[in-house]
């Protein structure tokens, strides 16, 4: 997953240059300001209708100055993947959490850009069925349940976002997942991660869309 990594670093490279000069601009003309954030990630709610996921999330933090931003996020996930299990069902359910700070600015009028760093733990468990198929005797049903499980991991995210007007911001987010601390000793081994997704992929892209809304302080 070097490529995605790379790819996020370029792009906030390349900007820079109007990062920093809007940030000259502001420190003659701009008083120092802090406003409180709100966002609620509708792509989530977009993907329910799916019957794969019932996900929510919500963000909340603070700006300052329009540059630096400090972030909170709490998710429910209840993922239900028919590819989990072979023969039988699983599902994987639970809370999870993530903090970070991300730093940029605007990039051209009413757009901004921002590359920042999160991390995320996960309170959740798994359960499901397997069932094994017999010809000649009744299939024999095997049950399992994993509670009380919780992983960690840290993710490097880039931030766009457009103003609409004083209040109101649409964004997208891009992550790149790397998981830090999640011991898989069961049996069978745990799916997935609410929060994070597959364990079997140690750094994992992935996308938000949300729609933020901001109160001046």
């Amino acid at each position: 997953m070097k490529r995605p990594l790379k790819y996020i670093f370029s792009t906030y490279l390349a900007l820079l240059p109007l990062l920093v000069s809007g940030q000259a601009i502001d420190s003659v003309s701009a008083k120092p300001k802090i406003s409180f954030d709100i966002a609620l990630d509708y792509g989530k709610i977009l993907t329910l209708p799916s019957g794969f996921e019932k996900k929510m999330e919500i963000t909340a933090g603070i700006t300052i100055k329009d540059k630096l931003q400090i972030i909170g996020e709490l998710g429910y996930g209840q993922l239900t993947p028919d590819k989990a299990i072979k023969n039988g069902s699983y599902e994987s359910s639970g809370i999870y959490y993530r903090a970070g700070l991300a730093y940029g600015g605007e990039i051209v009028p009413k757009n901004y850009l921002a590359l920042g760093f999160m991390y995320g733990t996960s309170n959740f468990e798994d359960q499901g069925t397997i069932i094994i198929e017999s010809e000649v005797w009744a299939d024999n049903l095997i049950d399992f349940h994993h509670p009380g499980l919780t992983a960690t991991w840290y993710e490097i995210i880039l931030i766009s976002e457009r103003q609409m007007n004083d209040r109101i911001f649409l964004g997208s987010k891009f992550r790149l997942r790397k998981l830090l601390n999640f011991n898989n000793d069961y049996e069978p081994e745990v799916y997935s991660i609410p929060g994070y997704g597959r364990t079997f992929d140690n750094s994992i892209p992935a996308f938000n869309l949300f729609v933020k809304y901001r109160l001046k302080l």
